[in-house]
């Protein structure tokens, strides 16, 4: 068994490492271009609710432009609570098969903050071996703001 592959009988009994954890991801990848450059299921995504729930899910590109991780964070909010503990997001090339972590976009991050403030402390996986979180991901994860005019 490669360190991508997952025994289903052992998940119960411990977490998923984050090599497995990217493996669940990469489950959801289903790449079929409906047009072009209009991919879909092309990205997948794990993400991990504070209760060990996961959750994966496959983004709809084009103009629909839904992200993997908001497709998968829809079935978490649905089946648990709006916190995480982890969040996945993985890309295959279609011209080497070579499977790539990648960093939530913009509008994920943004997405997961406003899901709820403890996301802030989530871990992202960026890769083997190489996690933070969406706070750091963030450049101002807070309010704020700065004064313009003296008082």
């Amino acid at each position: 068994m490669s360190d991508l592959d997952v025994d289903p009988v052992t998940d119960a009994d411990r977490p998923l490492t984050d090599a497995e954890f990217i493996a669940r991801a990469a489950e959801a990848l289903n790449p079929q271009e409906l047009g072009p450059g209009f991919w879909v299921a092309d990205v997948g995504a794990a993400v991990e609710a504070e209760d060990g729930q996961l959750f994966t899910g496959a983004c709809i590109g084009g103009y629909l432009s839904v992200c993997a991780e908001i497709s998968a964070l829809s079935q978490l909010v649905a089946a648990t609570g709006p916190t995480v503990r982890r969040v996945v997001a993985v890309w295959r090339s279609p011209d080497d098969g070579v499977l790539h972590v990648i960093p939530p976009c913009g509008r994920c991050r943004a997405f997961l903050r406003t899901l709820s403030q403890q996301n802030l402390d989530a871990t992202i996986i960026l890769g083997p071996g190489h996690r933070t979180t969406l706070a750091e991901l963030l450049p101002y994860p807070g309010w704020h703001a700065e004064p313009v005019d003296e008082p």
